[in-house]
């Protein structure tokens, strides 16, 4: 079922994207998670799609920067993965629009562990996974035809600045939802060893130095591995084994 609060989006997308889920298209929005999780009644899974978000947020509360040239939407699954660990749901959304940013943009993104987007040293989107009850909302924020951005974001990158071009967002976002749907599906059926190793193979940080900050202390360490629960593993310069399921990562030279 598609449902429209704009006439500026091609009804072809929708119609499609409808076979696959309930959809959901506004002018603007608070909050494409906000918005979706109060859907969380609804037994399929929903996408909200918001031409702009006001308040947008990342992980921490962190404000969200997005215009008329972003990419906002989230996907509302009604129940978490049975058996699958929740905090490796925005690894599966990066893996997803990883995948998505490819297909469509023909550039290699890459995921900076746990739920940002990267294409080389720049931040291209980000992911913010929530729950209400059993319900769960991937919120997902891309950077895609703005020739520039704030001052105040020194890392972020959008595909036009990357490229050069500027790209179909329909066209993003119906891979994006597509894959993500996918790779939640493949998550269902239990394919965690597929999936880890996907993830390990578009890691931004695995096998690099890096400083991950946590709510207690500073680690500096090169990352050896992803476990099967989505926990980095450090070995810190002492040579110490660190596991780390939370924490803002920063890749060092």
């Amino acid at each position: 079922m598609a449902e429209q609060g704009t006439s500026e989006l091609p009804g072809p997308v929708l119609s499609r994207l409808a076979t696959l889920c309930r959809v959901v298209v506004l002018d603007q929005v608070s909050s494409t998670n906000d918005f979706a999780l109060g859907l969380r009644d609804s037994a399929e899974p929903t996408v909200v799609l918001a031409r702009r978000q006001t308040k947008g947020r990342g992980r921490f509360r962190r404000d969200w920067y997005s215009d008329d040239a972003s990419l906002c939407f989230s996907v509302l699954f009604h129940r978490a993965v049975p058996g699958f660990p929740s905090v490796l749901l925005p690894h599966l959304a990066g893996l997803a629009l990883c995948r998505a940013v490819k297909a469509t943009a023909g550039t290699d993104p890459l995921i900076r562990w746990p739920n940002d987007v990267m294409l080389g040293d720049r931040k291209l989107a980000g992911i913010l996974c929530e729950a209400r009850g059993s319900a769960v909302a991937v919120g997902c924020g891309l950077n895609v035809n703005q020739k520039s951005l704030p001052d105040s974001l020194p890392e972020a990158v959008s595909l036009l600045m990357a490229t050069g071009r500027t790209h179909d967002r329909l066209a993003l976002f119906e891979t994006c939802v597509r894959e993500i749907l996918a790779v939640v599906d493949q998550a269902t059926r239990g394919d965690r060893e597929t999936l880890l190793a996907a993830l390990k193979q578009c890691s931004a940080i695995l096998h690099r130095r890096v400083e991950v900050k946590t709510l207690l202390r500073t680690h500096v360490g090169t990352c050896i591995d992803l476990d099967s629960d989505g926990r980095i593993v450090l070995r810190t310069e002492p040579g110490r084994l660190v596991l780390l399921s939370a924490g803002q990562v920063r890749r060092l030279r």
